[in-house]
């Protein structure tokens, strides 16, 4: 099969099942997997079929089938198609050409805002945030909100959810609950404050977190990555302003991609400090401020 047959008719879930990996919860038509491309704690990547694309939330990858072959049989294009012709031959799940076929004639379903409101207002989201430790700092910060928002289906009907999101630098939204983490829009850097000491961070749990324990300042410039694909562009960010910070604080995760965010930031900037030995032990800041609080909290985090 050439890359159009591909596309059109192997599902991308039937491969990640046969390469062992399973949804953890689906969402209309989006089905929700720990990345098989990178460690990955929450269900951050997800799948369509009916577009035939994934995306990885936690890198900023995404793509088609072939292109999920070759991040994670790190192989090149020839190969990944040369790896799914022989999968398609010897699947022992239905490829179902024809079911895949008409399910990608449907219109794209869509996530979209319908209401941004203060914190405060839904208990739930205030649960959610009061179990992550971090309600009073995102309250404070100014730019936490509940995000309402309609996902629109292959048939156009809508239904709403509700989270807590904040705007990144280009109005884009990422937005949180317990059941999971999209982006509405655009994903992009999100820049807090415009001081003399810079501080980086994954998530902006983790930056509340940061400012709970007072170690960092509305007023210092903070730097929320929201995906370590974005990592070279707060790195060129830093550099037009680096001549006028004091200091350059790192607080990204305890995996493979904070590990690598930390160490392009140190080359790019050698003085810069590695705070993790803040929450040594845990994932990240957030996860360190959750272990500290009472059981019964802790349960609603996800």
């Amino acid at each position: 099969m050439n890359t159009t047959q591909i596309k059109d008719s192997i599902l991308i879930s039937n491969y990640l099942r046969s390469e062992g990996f399973k949804p953890v919860r689906q969402s209309g038509n989006e089905l929700f997997y720990r990345s098989p491309i990178r460690e990955d704690n929450d269900p951050s990547f997800t799948v369509n079929d009916s577009r035939g694309v994934w995306f990885d939330h936690g890198s900023g990858k995404g793509g088609s089938i072939i292109d999920l072959v070759m991040e994670m049989k790190r192989s090149n294009l020839r190969e990944a198609i040369q790896h799914l012709n022989v999968y398609s031959q010897k699947t022992p799940f239905p490829i179902n050409q024809v079911e895949n076929n008409s399910i990608r004639k449907t219109p794209q379903k869509k996530h979209e805002i319908a209401s941004v409101k203060p914190l405060g207002n839904n208990f739930a989201l205030t649960s959610y945030l009061q179990a992550r430790g971090v309600f009073t700092e995102a309250v404070k910060s100014g730019i936490v909100s509940e995000v309402y928002y309609d996902y629109i289906d292959d048939s156009g009907a809508s239904k709403r959810y509700f989270g807590v999101g904040w705007s990144n630098d280009v109005g884009g939204y990422d937005v949180r609950s317990k059941y999971g983490k999209i982006c509405i829009g655009q994903k992009d850097l999100l820049t807090i404050g415009n001081g003399e000491r810079m501080n980086a961070f994954e998530g902006a749990m983790d930056f509340l977190s940061a400012l709970k324990e007072k170690e960092v300042s509305l007023k210092d410039t903070n730097i929320i990555l929201n995906s370590t694909s974005l990592t070279k562009k707060a790195i060129d960010a830093v550099y037009f302003n680096s001549k006028k910070y004091s200091d350059i604080n790192l607080y990204f995760d305890n995996d493979k991609s904070g590990n690598k965010a930390t160490i392009d930031f140190q080359i790019a900037y050698p003085l810069s400090k590695d705070k993790r030995y803040l929450f040594s032990g845990f994932s990240d800041y957030n996860e360190k401020i959750i272990s500290e609080l009472p059981t019964q909290k802790k349960s609603l985090t996800r």
